[in-house]
């Protein structure tokens, strides 16, 4: 039974996963959270290295992952109302795709 991560106090958890065929994408484009602290759980099963960051619309880093491979790994960061950016630090990968919008209700 998946724990209620809303009523907990310990904030929310999003699942991020990029391509495991090794493609410069990730799972989805967008995700969504409420406001608060958010634990991005991040799953890479390709052979090549990725990571997560987040950038407020200023761009801000509020958060990031380490790069992985083969491997999953989380980053907790704190968020307010707003639009966010996430993408792969990587040199060519956020050009190529790795990229997607975090909606913060």
């Amino acid at each position: 039974q998946p724990a209620d991560t809303t009523a907990s106090g310990s904030g929310q958890v999003l699942q991020l996963a990029a391509d495991p065929s090794g493609a410069l994408a990730y799972d989805t484009t967008e995700l969504s959270s409420k406001a608060g602290n958010v634990t991005l759980d991040f799953t890479n099963e390709s052979p090549v290295g990725h990571d997560v960051v987040i950038e407020d619309s200023n761009g801000k880093e509020v958060g990031a992952t380490d790069v992985i491979t083969g491997q999953s790994t989380t980053a907790e960061f704190e968020v307010k109302p707003g639009s966010y950016t996430f993408f792969c630090s990587l040199p060519g990968h956020e050009e190529a795709g790795m990229k997607g919008t975090l909606t913060v209700k």
